[in-house]
C-alpha cells in the first residue's frame, strides 16, 4: 500500500502520523522494514528514529531540481511506502509533481493531520479538495493529532466537527463540506509516550513491544543489590512501556482497524 501524508498547514503532527501509527500499521501488514519516505527540506524528522528497526527512512530535498526524478524511482519502486510530505507551499509543490507525472491514481490513501485550531481545519479541508481535485477515488482520513482524552472531542475540535450540540453557538464545521464517505477519522492522543519514544530513537510501537517482565527482573536485582541508580533507571522505563503498551491497545489497533475497514 501506497500512504502519503500532508496538510498544507506546518505543525499538525504530520510526522508522528507517518512515523508513530502508517509505518507500525503496514509492518504489520508486511512483518517487514516500512519505506518511508520524507519531503521536506526544514525538519529531517525521520532521523530522530535511528534506532528503529520496523522503518527504512529516505530524505528527498524537494528544492533539489531532481525531485521529479526522485518521485518516479520511488512512487514506482516500491511496493509499499508511507510519504511524509511537509507543510506549507511543499505539500502543493509535491501533489502537484505527483500529478503531473501521472503518478496519483498509484497511491492509495491520503492521511490529513490536523490539532484543535481554526486554521488547521480549513487547512486540512484545502489539502483534501486539493487531492481530491487529482484522485477523486483516493481513500481520505482526517488524522485527530494531540487529542486530549480529558475533553469531549467533538468541543476539542469543534472547527472541525462544528457545534452538533449547540451548546456554544450552533456553527457547522468544516466536516460538513467534506463527502460524507471521506470522513474517516482517526485520533492520536497527546501521550507523553511519544516524546519518549523520540529519547529511545525509535517508535511508541517498539517500545511497546520490549519485554516488561526481563526489565523487572532487573528493577528487583538492582534493588536487592541497592544499586538505586540503575534501580531508578529501569524502573522508569517499566514506566515507559506500559504506557507504550496502553498506547497500542487504546489508540493504535483502533486506528489499525479503522484503517483496515475502509481500504
Amino acid at each position: 500500500m501506497k500512504f502519503i501524508v500532508a496538510n498544507t498547514k506546518g505543525g499538525v503532527g504530520k510526522s508522528t502520523t507517518a512515523t508513530q501509527l502508517l509505518v507500525p500499521y503496514l509492518y504489520e501488514k508486511l512483518n517487514d522494514r516500512v519505506n518511508l519516505i520524507e519531503l521536506d527540506d526544514e525538519n529531517l524528522d525521520s532521523k530522530s528514529f535511528a534506532n528503529s528497526e520496523i522503518l527504512k527512512a529516505e530524505q528527498i530535498k524537494v528544492a533539489s531540481g531532481d525531485l521529479e526524478g526522485n518521485l518516479i524511482e520511488k512512487v514506482l519502486g516500491y511496493n509499499d511506502f508511507v510519504m511524509d510530505i511537509g507543510g506549507n507551499k511543499t505539500t502543493t509543490i509535491v501533489l502537484n509533481k505527483i500529478d503531473e507525472l501521472g503518478l496519483i491514481d498509484t497511491l492509495d490513501a491520503i492521511f490529513i493531520p490536523l490539532t484543535d485550531g481554526e486554521q488547521d481545519a480549513i487547512n486540512a479541508y484545502k489539502t483534501y479538495r486539493l487531492i481530491k481535485d487529482f484522485n477523486p477515488n483516493i481513500k481520505t482520513f482526517f488524522v485527530l493529532s494531540r487529542v486530549d482524552e480529558n475533553m469531549d472531542l467533538e468541543l476539542q475540535f469543534i472547527d472541525f466537527f462544528g457545534d452538533l450540540k449547540g451548546r456554544i453557538n450552533g456553527k457547522k464545521g468544516i466536516i460538513e463540506q467534506i463527502a460524507e464517505n471521506d470522513r474517516n477519522v482517526l485520533k492520536m492522543t497527546n501521550s507523553d509516550v511519544i516524546k519518549y519514544s523520540r529519547l529511545f530513537a525509535t517508535t511508541a510501537y517498539e517500545i511497546s513491544k520490549f519485554d516488561v517482565k526481563a526489565l523487572q527482573e532487573k528493577q528487583k536485582e538492582y534493588i536487592r543489590n541497592k544499586d538505586n541508580e540503575k534501580a531508578i533507571k529501569v524502573t522508569y522505563r517499566i514506566q515507559i512501556v506500559k504506557k507504550a503498551q496502553r498506547y497500542y491497545q487504546n489508540i493504535l489497533k483502533p486506528a489499525f482497524a479503522k484503517i483496515d475497514e475502509v481500504i
